[in-house]
């Protein structure tokens, strides 16, 4: 069972995916799709301001809790001269300054330079390869590798969704078309890659060892359902939603719309079972 200190972590670090994946998802969607993003700036903008803002906010809460954690608790220890900076020199600080930098990065001028839009994405999700159970690995050096590629897709996959939805409200049938089918083909090329990756970091972490019970592995096959569950929604939206745009395009439009609302809603739910994974220690990291 998660004591509190480990529920609140695991809260928090949901509120840091999330956070990251708005602003460096937006800022990846301005990059892959130019045409699309310029119809919906103001949607790619409130989204990175929301990633922006929960960022700043959830951060130093973590700093805290950290503290209070390391100090047993105790206030007036956590924050003495000595240790109140103590979670900056720790891998989660030196991830958290990196991710803060990141965001902060493409908050400024993510949309208006796309290089350096580029590069705070790079900072964001490079940030995560810093801290948690991939850099306590045995195997970290390639381990964090492989979870970069995970960590790099899911952020263009799932930080496309809203402004997707977005687009899907505002365009005209023959741009919608091209985009719609334009997204689908490259997350069939990139999600495969996103589910090796995770199968691997899985198999890393637990020493390739299943064991019934086991609260990490419930966990992430807890995960895994709802990960099938949002490629089933994807695919319908690839299969049966996108090419009856042609035809339909008014009527398939809002269901489209509907069908990506409910994509927001499964990859929340992903988050929230990734950051109390996070939270749990698994079996095969020493």
């Amino acid at each position: 069972m998660l004591g509190d200190i480990a529920i609140e972590a695991a809260i928090l670090r949901t509120l840091v995916y999330a956070a990251s994946i708005a602003a460096a998802g937006a800022c990846l969607f301005a990059a892959t799709f130019p045409a699309a993003a310029r119809t919906v700036t103001a949607a790619l903008r409130a989204q990175i301001l929301v990633g922006f803002l929960l960022l700043v906010c959830v951060e130093p809460i973590r700093w805290v809790v950290f503290q209070l954690a390391i100090s047993g608790g105790d206030a007036e220890l956590a924050f003495a001269p000595d240790m109140r900076w103590m979670f900056l020199q720790m891998p989660n600080g030196k991830a958290a300054i990196a991710r803060l930098a990141g965001v902060g990065l493409i908050a400024a001028v993510g949309l208006r330079i796309p290089w350096l839009g580029l590069l705070g994405c790079g900072l964001a999700i490079g940030s995560f390869a810093l801290e948690g159970h991939t850099a306590a690995a045995a195997q970290s050096w390639w381990a964090g590798m492989i979870l970069l590629v995970h960590v790099a897709i899911a952020h263009w996959w799932l930080g496309a969704l809203y402004p997707l939805a977005a687009f899907v409200r505002a365009q005209p049938k023959a741009s919608l078309v091209r985009t719609a089918t334009r997204f689908g083909q490259l997350a069939s090329k990139l999600v495969p890659f996103l589910l090796a990756a995770g199968g691997l970091l899985f198999g890393v972490l637990v020493g390739w060892r299943l064991e019934l019970g086991d609260p990490y592995q419930t966990l992430v096959a807890i995960k895994v359902m709802a990960v099938v569950a949002l490629l089933a929604l994807a695919a319908l939206n690839k299969f049966f939603l996108t090419p009856r745009l042609r035809n339909e395009p008014v009527r398939t439009a809002k269901t489209l719309r509907g069908s990506i609302s409910a994509e927001l809603l499964v990859a929340f739910f992903i988050l929230v079972l990734t950051g109390f994974i996070t939270a749990t220690s698994p079996g095969g990291v020493h």
